[in-house]
């Protein structure tokens, strides 16, 4: 068994993987407003709620292109 743990900016990171390629994604998005990392375009520091879900739906449409059919995602 191959375990690899990928770290990053998940929009950056995703975009690397093929389709249908991962077993499991385990990750904790930021709360929106919550926390300030000081990271350049940082996911939780939108505008408005309304960007923060957009941004959300944008990387969890990544997620589900890159798992496979039996895959887990764990929120």
């Amino acid at each position: 068994m191959t375990v690899r743990i990928l770290q990053g900016d998940c929009r950056d990171v995703l975009r690397t993987l093929p389709d249908a390629s991962v077993h499991c994604c385990v990750t904790s998005p930021p709360y929106f407003g919550l926390r300030d990392y000081r990271a350049k375009k940082q996911l939780g520091l939108e505008a408005n709620p309304e960007e923060f879900v957009a941004a959300m739906v944008a990387v969890f449409s990544e997620v589900r292109r890159i798992l496979r059919n039996d895959g887990v995602l764990f929120l």
